[in-house]
C-alpha cells in the first residue's frame, strides 16, 4: 500500500516538474524567437535540462511511470493528458530550442548525467535542487 502512495506522490511531483518546465518555456520561447542569442539564454536552457533529467527522467525511471500514464497539468490542458504529450511540450520543446541555439551537445551532456550535469548541480542553489 505504501508503494502505491509513494508512486502517487511521485506522479504529482512529475506533474510539477512538467508544469515548471512548461511555464519557463512559455516565458523564454518568445524571447528566443526575437533574439536567438545563445549566451543570453544559456543558463535557463541548462536549468531546464537539469529539471528534465532529475524531475522527469529520473522520477519516471525510479517509479516506473510509463509514457502512457495519465497525468493532470492544468497549465498545459484541462483534464488528464498522457505523459507523452507533456513530454513533447516540455522536454521535446527544450531539445528543439537547444538545437536552434546550437546547444545540443551541452544539453545532451546534462541530460546524460555527464560532467556538465554535476557541475550544474553543484552550482545551483540547494533550494532549487531540493524542489525538483
Amino acid at each position: 500500500m505504501f508503494k502505491f502512495l509513494k508512486k502517487g506522490r511521485e506522479v504529482n511531483n512529475l506533474a510539477k516538474s512538467f508544469n515548471g518546465m512548461y511555464l519557463m518555456l512559455q516565458e523564454i520561447v518568445p524571447q528566443i524567437e526575437q533574439n536567438p542569442n545563445q549566451a543570453e539564454f544559456r543558463e535557463s536552457i541548462l536549468v531546464l535540462a537539469y529539471i528534465a533529467t532529475k524531475g522527469v527522467h529520473d522520477r519516471m525511471d525510479e517509479n516506473e511511470i510509463s509514457m502512457t500514464h495519465k497525468i493532470m497539468i492544468p497549465t498545459i490542458q484541462r483534464g488528464f493528458i498522457t505523459v507523452t504529450y507533456a513530454y513533447q511540450l516540455t522536454v521535446g520543446k527544450l531539445l528543439t530550442i537547444a538545437n536552434l541555439l546550437e546547444m545540443d551537445e551541452i544539453v545532451n551532456e546534462v541530460m546524460d548525467k555527464g560532467p556538465a550535469f554535476y557541475e550544474l548541480e553543484n552550482n545551483l542553489p540547494p533550494k532549487v535542487v531540493n524542489n525538483i
